[in-house]
């Protein structure tokens, strides 16, 4: 899928840099950031899910049940 997106003009260099030294394209470097961005923001909304379950005086199943659609949906983007 193509996104058209802006970015500053020393991050667009770096990633640039970056892309040649790993002989990768730029696309795929940022598309590995991206995806890091977005796995990290997940799981630390599943961890903050998790502590609000946990935080009850009595476990949840529910805490279970999270923590398996976290680690699936972790699964999923890898």
């Amino acid at each position: 899928m193509r996104i058209t997106t802006h970015i500053p003009d020393a991050l667009a260099r770096d990633a640039k840099i970056m892309a040649e030294n790993e002989k990768k394209s730029v696309s795929s470097i940022i598309a590995e950031a991206l995806s890091r961005y977005i796995t990290e923001n997940r799981k630390k909304r599943l961890g903050k899910k998790v502590l609000e379950i946990a935080g009850k005086v009595r476990v949840s199943p529910e805490v279970h049940k999270e923590l398996e659609r976290g680690r699936r949906d972790s699964d999923d983007r890898a």
